[in-house]
């Protein structure tokens, strides 16, 4: 009987997908999105197709749901805002999945990631960790977890009577490398899938990763909240993408393995956080 009841179940997740789909089919997908982050979601060229592991990832739902995806471009500050007030169906932009987001939706978590630093090749100011940004100049995006883990070091840093970090905000990261470029900042923090890619490609050489990744966080799908039949129409995606290698593939495809996540759990950043 227990058999039976665990294989009822998992053919309902599977059909979850289709029937949403079948129900929606003449709505678009409307996915909110800060195009600015390369690899995850970016332009090649202004105003053409929208690229990334994020843009397939959303693609690859909204085709297993049966809806066209239409990419709406907004600042990343804007996203919870806009799902919440249901603007659009779901945001995808690499965006952690912190318990204080999840006040505001919830997440389909689908990719491990972490903050990484980017400084000029040489580390000429030796940083390694947050704690050695103290009284240094710092980018980061405005409105992301960097941003704010900056202002709480630098308070941390007055604490101890050492300057505190001179905060440059920046309206996407590939700013911030050119910033660190230019001189304007002595160091730049971003998700590590993102300061890995700038720094190959906008840098040149010249910019590197310093030390490891810190504060794994999962990135998540952001759905209003009480929308619980989109939520569980993403993950049964999701979990059908995990299942036929799809994922695997488009993580190959990004070189973003190191990430991958073999469940599609839901507001799960807070297993995270310590």
């Amino acid at each position: 009987m227990a058999k039976r009841l665990v294989a009822a179940l998992a053919l309902f997740a599977s059909l979850v997908p289709a029937l949403w789909g079948a129900a929606s089919a003449a709505q678009p997908l409307r996915v909110g999105t800060d195009i600015s982050h390369p690899p995850l979601e970016f332009y090649r060229h202004p105003g053409g197709r929208v690229r990334g592991f994020d843009a397939d990832i959303a693609r690859e739902i909204g085709r297993r749901l049966g809806r066209p995806v239409q990419f709406y471009n907004m600042p990343f500050g804007k996203l919870l805002q806009s799902v919440a007030a249901g603007k659009v169906d779901m945001t995808i932009s690499s965006m952690f999945d912190l318990p204080i987001r999840e006040k505001v939706a919830d997440f389909v978590d689908y990719f491990l990631s972490g903050t990484a630093i980017m400084v000029r090749a040489g580390n000429p100011h030796n940083v390694f960790t947050l704690a050695g940004f103290c009284g240094l100049t710092a980018s980061a995006e405005v409105g992301t977890f960097q941003f704010t883990a900056l202002e709480e070091q630098s308070k941390r840093c007055r604490s101890l009577g050492l300057g505190g970090i001179h905060i440059v905000s920046v309206a996407g990261d590939e700013q911030g490398a050119r910033a660190l470029l230019a001189g304007r900042v002595e160091v730049h923090i971003a998700d590590f899938p993102i300061v890995s890619y700038l720094a190959r490609t906008v840098g040149n050489g010249r910019l590197v990763v310093a030390g490891r990744p810190f504060n794994q966080i999962p990135y998540g799908i952001a759905v209003r909240k009480g929308n619980v039949a989109l939520r569980t129409a993403i993950v049964g995606a999701l979990d059908g993408m995990v299942a036929d290698g799809s994922y695997d593939r488009l993580l190959k495809k990004w070189h973003l393995q190191a990430g991958a996540l073999r469940s599609i759990p839901v507001n799960a950043g807070k297993l995270y956080q310590h």
